[in-house]
């Protein structure tokens, strides 16, 4: 097998203070080893020693343990421009395509298999000693003289190597269990990195979205975030949004190419564009010879490039009002070297601000994309990043870009035919920014492309019966809007339901009537959390299906069934005489069926009464579920007496109570109850 070609340098983290720790010199060991053979030689006299130490078991030791190589201090420690010595990520990915080298050299015998046992060993043990260090007391790390950001670097890098060697050993071919291996728990603990991370500039909305790898975050941090403005223009945002990308329409510029410019904006005919979508066709942009713009009367014969694009770049704006004659210039070019000759479809342009013919151009927004030759993807982040830069920061802009947090979006991607991406000098298709052959043993680019995989499987799954309303609210789980009520607008077209229908209906008679023509839903979709809707039949119903809290809608099996009169389902089971809860104590269920103790208990203030809980399925031995407390108001006359019609009151956890935690809570009383399974209409 030939040797594997050398890797280009990667910071996977920022480079971390070293405590010091003694590594060269000792035999190579197991990872339990690793300190005992040092504690036997050597005695700590002060507490940032024993720090040192625990530091080194938990990245060199680490790394040997797994990779079964002796690994000198100098592979990974360097001196930085303040004399200091750290700990840096450069050269990890080389260490991590030998290692891969050699498993793939090793075959696929028993010797391999043994390698891949121990490889889990080692990580569930590396694991589980850096949870007792955020967890338990003492804390080996915590030690005076040891400032919080320090800290919070070491936590990150041990947690970064952690992950990379999790992904990497898929290079096995052998399979273990990947339970207990995720790293992300130290998120909740590591202000300091967030905190470094807001200093430069990045949005709070947009870290929450990349924290979810470690390597992900630890890698955003050594790269700039893009600037539109001021580096103070995320000081308000927040976890949840971002506020920057949230347009006021009433007091609201489009942007020139250059700041020096100053041209007139150049406005397409009104009266084409109203005949256009009068006679429901689908007006597009021809740039004419001396500059001026122009109409293809008929789009089904003119082919054309769809731009998908958010407000927050300045290119916002109505048929009356136009854009700048820079930018049209410039979309005209670029969207010439997609489709030569052909022309260019853009909300700004192609979309009046008159009531009704707004109305009319969104109801064709599906099809604008469906039957656009390709889809051209303009953010100015995106946009600051060059074809020539790694795959790691062309998928870190797309993944923190405005483009990839809007509502719109979604659909604008997932119906193109072609979806591509402007950078700075060239575009990439969709399909170029997917790791390839190593790419897929590399925790950095797997997690930052699983948002493109996820778009290119949806996009994919574009077939009857296989996207379903779960995938949808999945997808919408990252967005946000500045129109909420838009939301079942932008979604309409990738679940089939006509956008004409529901652009003159109000926001609540828009998810009602949404939820009714997509009609089979997951059962689970009682679970969701947030408000619901205030009509009769739906309250059951989400008013949202953008979830940022709580769990997703879960079970993709759509076996409900939407109905004007309520949602028809079938659902795990405990009932029991009316219960009525008044406060935030604790209701505990003596399960007769099952023998065993279930509690609620509902954070929230208010009282109510129900008689059933229902469950996609009863919690497991001190497990806990998403349920749904209704009141049972009597058989459904319209089926054959089986099926129960149930009040929807809250959604709430239902949780198996262990006799050692009826013990401690003290459970005198508990609500007698039993469990089955039962048909019903939720109202």
């Amino acid at each position: 097998m030939a040797l594997p070609p050398p890797v280009r340098k990667r910071f996977i983290f920022k480079d971390t203070i070293w405590l010091g720790g003694t590594h060269d010199g000792y035999p190579l060991s197991s990872f339990d080893e690793y300190s005992k053979i040092r504690h036997g030689t050597e005695r700590f006299s002060d507490h940032r020693e024993i720090a040192a130490q625990r530091q080194s078991h938990l990245t060199f030791g680490l790394l040997e343990a797994v990779m079964e190589i002796k690994i000198p201090e100098s592979t990974l420690l360097r001196r930085n421009d303040r004399d200091q010595t750290v700990m840096t990520s450069e050269d990890l990915p080389q260490l991590l395509r030998d290692w891969r080298y050699r498993i793939k050299k090793l075959g696929n015998g028993e010797e391999c298999r043994q390698w891949a046992g121990r490889v889990q060993t080692t990580l569930m043990q590396a694991r589980a000693a850096l949870l007792m260090e955020i967890t338990m007391q003492p804390r080996v790390l915590w030690q005076p003289g040891i400032q919080s950001d320090e800290m919070d670097g070491i936590l990150c890098l041990v947690a970064s190597i952690g992950e990379e060697l999790t992904v990497a050993r898929g290079a096995f071919p052998w399979s273990f269990p990947t339970t207990g291996l995720d790293w992300t728990f130290i998120s909740g603990v590591v202000g300091g990195q967030w905190a470094s991370m807001l200093a430069d500039g990045w949005c709070p909305f947009a870290i929450h979205l990349l924290s979810g790898k470690i390597s992900i975050l630890g890698y955003a941090s050594t790269c700039r975030p893009y600037i539109r403005e001021t580096p103070t223009e995320h000081d308000k945002c927040t976890t949840e949004s971002c506020i920057r990308n949230t347009i006021d329409t009433s007091n609201y510029t489009t942007k020139h190419t250059t700041p020096a410019c100053d041209c007139e904006n150049l406005k397409p005919s009104l009266e084409i564009v109203v005949g256009c979508l009068s006679d429901g066709k689908i007006p597009v942009i021809l740039t004419t010879p001396d500059g001026g713009l122009g109409l293809g009367s008929d789009s089904s014969q003119t082919p054309y490039v769809a731009v998908s694009h958010v407000w927050a770049d300045g290119l916002g704006s109505t048929t009356e009002g136009g854009l700048p004659a820079c930018q049209i210039r410039r979309l005209a070019a670029v969207t010439a070297q997609l489709v030569p000759g052909g022309a260019f479809w853009m909300d700004a342009l192609c979309i009046p601000e008159k009531r009704d013919m707004r109305k009319r151009a969104i109801g064709l927004m599906a099809r604008t994309y469906r039957d656009a030759t390709a889809v051209l993807v303009v953010d100015a982040g995106i946009r600051s990043c060059l074809l020539s830069a790694p795959l790691e920061e062309k998928l870190l802009r797309i993944v923190a870009s405005g483009w990839m947090q809007r509502l719109w979006t979604l659909q604008e991607a997932v119906l193109a035919k072609k979806l591509v991406f402007e950078f700075a000098d060239g575009f990439l298709p969709i399909n170029e920014l997917l790791p390839v052959g190593e790419g897929f043993f590399e925790a950095l680019l797997m997690g930052l492309a699983s948002e493109i995989y996820r778009l290119v499987k949806y996009r994919q799954a574009l077939q009857p019966g296989s996207f379903g309303i779960a995938d949808v609210s999945n997808a919408l789980s990252n967005r946000t809007s500045s129109r909420i009520e838009d939301e079942t607008l932008a979604i309409s077209g990738l679940l089939d339901v006509d956008a004409f229908e529901l652009v003159n209906l109000s926001p609540e008679q828009r998810m009602k009537t949404f939820l009714l023509r997509v009609e089979k839903l997951p059962p689970s979709i009682i679970f969701m959390s947030g408000a619901r809707l205030d009509q009769p039949g739906f309250r059951w119903a989400p008013r949202t299906l953008m979830q940022k809290l709580g769990p997703p809608m879960g079970n993709y099996t759509c076996v409900a069934s939407c109905t004007p009169d309520g949602l028809v389902a079938e659902y795990a089971t405990l009932y029991f005489t009316e219960t009525r809860i008044t406060g935030q104590e604790t209701v505990f269920f003596h399960d007769f069926t099952r023998r065993c103790i279930y509690g609620i208990k509902d954070p929230t203030a208010g009282a109510y009464s129900f008689t059933v809980i229902l469950a996609q399925e009863m919690p497991t031995r001190n497990g806990a579920v998403n349920c749904a407390a209704v009141f049972v108001k009597g058989k459904d006359d319209t089926d054959d007496g089986s099926r129960m019609i149930c009040e929807f009151k809250k959604k709430l956890i239902l949780t198996h109570i262990s006799e050692e935690k009826m013990q401690k809570e003290m459970v005198d009383v508990a609500v007698q109850s039993w469990s089955g399974r039962m048909r019903v209409r939720i109202v």
